[in-house]
């Protein structure tokens, strides 16, 4: 995985019985799996890709009349295969299995492609991923694709009492982070002056996490040393020359700043700005 790439991979689970009734039942929300990393956006461009890898589910239908098998026999072709297997699905009682798709929320639902399925007699598995949604390993998704299921009938009835579809689905995401140019306004230059002892350290700056800039200069007359906290001493930190002739000039560190004059007593001058 690259270093400007986020990748999850994740599953969904799902139960529909009679209680659900015929409407649409989101399963999946491709939106719901971006939404923690909404925050990046104000820093990169978010390339959204959504991968279905696989949706089984293990169905149980004790309601409905039992069907037998199909009898598929090694000689058989595969339209011979097919024919037996439609003549098992139309000869006993099914139930309808149906995805639906839309964009957003709010967007209608579009039909996908529908499943019919008997009573085997116990509880069954199918893949539905594939030949149902796709015919590739993988279902690619929108961003803001959802995806849904309803029970159909076909003149057998629905879910009935003790019947049960079992649904479970694989899939991951990326996010391809493309840095956004930062471009942020600077504020005025406000002077300061600080006069900074000998005896103890001085805090002359308090941290600034907006702090675009900073100028520091030596109007006094003996040396001083600057360090990011109060531990600054005599010979540790950032040297500043009295009399003008040591300058500070940064533009990285945001935190507070501390300073402890050499001797005697002297004085730091100059000038911050903050990004607004």
């Amino acid at each position: 995985m690259a270093e400007n790439q986020i990748e999850n991979t994740r599953t969904f689970r799902r139960t529909i019985t009679a209680a659900d009734g015929t409407g649409i039942i989101q399963i999946l929300s491709a939106a719901d799996s971006f939404a923690e990393y909404a925050e990046l956006a104000s820093r990169y461009v978010l390339g959204k890709s959504f991968y279905l890898e696989a949706i089984t589910a293990a169905i149980h239908l004790p309601s409905y009349q039992k069907a037998p098998f199909a009898e598929l026999l090694p000689e058989m072709n595969s339209a011979q295969k097919m024919a037996a297997l439609f003549e098992i699905e139309e000869n006993y009682p099914f139930v309808g299995f149906r995805f639906h798709a839309r964009k957003g929320n709010s967007g209608p639902w579009n039909t996908l492609s529908t499943a019919r399925f008997n009573n085997k007699g116990r509880e069954t598995s199918y893949p539905l991923v594939i030949p149902f949604l796709t015919i590739n390993q993988l279902k690619l998704l929108s961003p803001d694709d959802n995806l849904g299921v309803s029970i159909i009938n076909y003149g057998h009835g629905v879910l009935g009492v003790g019947d049960y579809i079992n649904l479970e689905g694989d899939y991951k995401f990326t996010l391809d982070l493309i840095e956004k140019p930062q471009i942020r306004a600077i504020g005025a230059g406000l002077p300061y002056g600080v006069d900074i002892n000998s005896a103890a350290p001085t805090r002359f700056r308090i941290a600034n996490p907006n702090r675009a800039i900073l100028y520091a200069t030596n109007t006094g007359n003996v040396p001083i040393w600057i360090a990011g906290n109060s531990s600054v001493a005599i010979g540790n930190g950032i040297f500043l020359a009295p009399n003008g002739g040591g300058n500070l000039t940064e533009q990285t560190l945001t935190g507070e700043l501390w300073a402890i004059a050499e001797g005697d007593t002297s004085r730091i001058c100059g000038v911050e700005a903050s990004y607004v």
